[in-house]
C-alpha cells in the first residue's frame, strides 16, 4: 500500500471513528435567516428494546397510583419554597441555575459539582418537601378547586395564579434530582424524578386557564432537557416506549382556550343572551355605562393602576358611553336588520341593548373561527391564524369592517392564538423527536452500533412524524453522524434544533 493510500484510509477510520464516551453538549444558537437553531451534538450508546420497557414509564402505572387528590399535598409543598428556595440561593448562589439548567447556559451534567448538588438536591426537594411532591405525583387525580369557570365580571381579569408561577420552583428542584441520579448513573431514580416532574406539569395545566398550561409546557420542556441528559448518558436504557406511552399532546392546550374564548360574556355579562335578555331601556343603558367602567378598572389591573370605581370613572363611562353610542348605534342597527333582524323590533330597542346583541354576534363569530384553529392540523392553523389576524386588524370601531368593534373586547381579550398552537406544538415535536433518537439507539442494538442511512430502514418501532408538519423529520446520515433536524421551515417559534448524534465507544 502506497503512503498516499495509507493516510487517505486513515483519514476515513478517524472521520468515522466512535466518540470516547456517551455525553451531550450544545452549541451556542446560530442563525438561520434570522431564526436561532440550537446544535446539539450527542454521543450515545445502543441500547435494545426490553421486555420490562413500560415499567420505566414517566405516568405512572395505575397500579401504583394512588386514590385522592394531588392539590393538597402540591400546596404544602409550595408553603415551603420560597424560604426554601431563598436558603439555596443564598448557599449556592448562581450557580444552581446553572445545575438544574440544560443547554447552553446550563453546566454539563459531568462537570457538575456532584458533593455540592448533593446537598442542593436535599435542601430544595429532599425531607418534607420532597414527601409532599411524592404523594402529589402519585395521586391519580388533581383538583385545584378554584372553580374558575364560575368566575364573572372584572374578577375574571383579576384572579391571581401565585401557586402556579412559584410551582416552577418545584419543577426546577425536581430537575435538579433528575440531572444528579443521571451522572450518578442512578437510572431508576432519574426516571422516578422525570416521572414526577411530567405529572406536576400536566397537573399545573389541568387549570383550563392558558397561563397554567403555558407554565405546564415550559415545566415539560425543562423535563424534556434532563430526558437529553439521560439518553446520551452510557448505557442508559431505552425510554422509546416510555416516550410513546405519553398522551398526546402532552399539554392540551384547547381546555384552556376554549374557556378563554368565552371570556367576553364571562368578564361582561352585559353582553350575553342579550337577544333574549329581558330589561327595561333604562336599565340597558345602566348596564352598558357599567361594562365601559368594568372594562377600563380590568385594563387597569392588568397595567397594575387599577383604582376603586370613583363618580370620576363613572362621569368618563357615561361621556364613553355616549360617545360609542354615537360612533356605533347605527352600524350596529344597521347590520343587525342586514343580519335578519326585524326592522321594527330593532327600532324600538334601547342603545344599549343595540350594541349588546350586535357585540355578542361580532363577538361570538371571532371568537368561533379562533376556537377552530384549535383543531385543526398545524399547517392549516398557520394559514387560518393569518386569515384571522387580518380580520383582527379590521374590526377597530373607527375602521370600515362590516365586523368592527364598537366595545373593543375581542382587541383586548383575544388571546395569540399562533403563539399558544405554537408552544403545544413545540413540546409535541420535542417528544417525538426524543422517541426518533431512541429508535436510532434501538437500531444501533440491532446493527452493531451502525446508524440508519433513513429512518425507513428502521423496522423494530414505528418512527413518529414531525407533529409541526404532519411528515417524516428531516434526517440524514454524514459519516457516523446521524443528523435529525428540527429546522425553521416548520414555522415553530423557538426549539428549533438540529440534533448531530453518534454511537459513543463502549468502555
Amino acid at each position: 500500500m502506497t503512503r498516499q493510500k495509507f493516510l487517505y484510509r486513515l483519514a476515513i477510520a478517524m472521520s468515522l471513528a466512535l466518540p470516547a464516551r456517551a455525553a451531550v453538549t450544545y452549541e451556542e444558537t446560530k442563525k438561520d435567516g434570522g431564526n436561532d437553531i440550537d446544535v446539539v451534538r450527542m454521543s450515545v450508546t445502543p441500547a435494545a428494546d426490553s421486555a420490562s420497557a413500560l415499567s420505566r414509564s414517566l405516568m405512572g402505572r395505575d397500579i401504583d397510583l394512588k386514590s385522592g387528590n394531588a392539590a393538597p399535598f402540591y400546596y404544602r409543598a409550595l408553603l415551603s419554597m420560597p424560604a426554601t428556595m431563598e436558603r439555596v440561593r443564598k448557599e449556592f448562589g448562581d450557580d444552581f441555575e446553572k445545575w438544574y439548567n440544560t443547554g447552553a447556559d446550563g453546566t454539563p451534567i459531568e462537570k457538575l459539582p456532584l458533593e455540592k448538588v448533593r446537598s442542593a438536591v436535599e435542601m430544595s426537594s429532599g425531607g418534607v418537601i420532597g414527601q409532599h411532591l411524592r404523594d402529589a405525583t402519585s395521586r391519580r387525580d388533581c383538583n385545584w378547586e378554584l372553580n374558575v369557570e364560575q368566575l364573572h365580571g372584572p374578577e375574571v381579569a383579576s384572579f391571581m395564579l401565585e401557586e402556579f408561577q412559584l410551582s416552577r420552583e418545584l419543577c426546577r428542584a425536581i430537575a435538579l434530582r433528575a440531572r444528579l441520579a443521571t451522572a450518578e448513573h442512578r437510572y431508576d431514580d432519574a426516571i422516578d424524578a422525570m416521572r414526577m416532574n411530567v405529572r406536576l406539569g400536566r397537573d399545573v395545566a389541568n387549570v383550563p386557564l392558558l397561563v397554567c398550561g403555558l407554565i405546564g409546557i415550559a415545566m415539560e420542556s425543562i423535563g424534556n432537557g434532563t430526558l437529553v441528559d439521560f439518553i446520551a448518558s452510557p448505557d442508559s436504557p431505552n425510554l422509546y416506549w416510555a416516550l410513546t406511552e405519553l398522551p398526546q399532546p402532552l399539554i392540551d392546550l384547547t381546555p384552556g382556550a376554549r374557556f378563554e374564548m368565552d371570556f367576553g360574556p364571562r368578564m361582561f355579562p352585559f353582553i350575553h343572551n342579550a337577544e333574549t335578555a329581558q330589561h327595561s331601556p333604562e336599565e340597558w343603558n345602566r348596564l352598558f355605562r357599567k361594562t365601559l367602567i368594568d372594562l377600563k378598572l380590568s385594563v387597569d389591573r392588568f397595567a397594575a393602576t387599577a383604582t376603586a370605581p370613583s363618580r370620576q370613572t363613572e362621569v368618563d363611562a357615561g361621556l364613553a358611553a355616549t360617545g360609542l353610542a354615537l360612533i356605533g348605534y347605527s352600524h350596529a342597527k344597521e347590520r343587525l336588520i342586514a343580519e335578519g333582524m326585524d326592522r321594527n323590533r330593532v327600532e324600538t330597542m334601547a342603545v344599549g341593548q343595540v350594541i349588546a346583541i350586535y357585540t355578542e354576534r361580532t363577538y361570538r363569530r371571532l371568537a368561533d373561527d379562533a376556537e377552530k384553529i384549535w383543531y385543526m392540523p398545524f399547517p392549516e392553523a398557520i394559514k387560518a391564524n393569518k386569515q384571522l389576524e387580518r380580520r383582527l386588524q379590521e374590526i377597530d370601531v373607527i375602521g370600515g369592517g362590516e365586523d368592527r368593534e364598537i366595545l373593543p373586547l375581542l382587541r383586548w381579550l383575544m388571546p395569540s392564538i399562533a403563539a399558544l398552537r405554537n408552544a403545544q406544538v413545540r413540546l409535541e415535536r420535542e417528544v417525538a423527536a426524543l422517541r426518533v433518537i431512541e429508535a436510532l439507539r434501538m437500531y444501533a442494538a440491532k446493527h452493531e452500533g451502525q446508524l440508519p442511512q433513513s429512518l425507513a430502514e428502521i423496522d423494530m418501532v414505528s418512527i413518529p412524524s414531525n407533529p409541526a408538519t404532519g411528515k417524516p423529520f428531516t434526517y440524514q446520515l454524514e459519516g457516523a453522524t446521524a443528523v435529525l433536524e428540527l429546522p425553521v421551515s416548520d414555522h415553530i417559534t423557538g426549539g428549533n434544533r438540529r440534533y448531530e448524534i453518534q454511537i459513543a465507544a463502549k468502555k
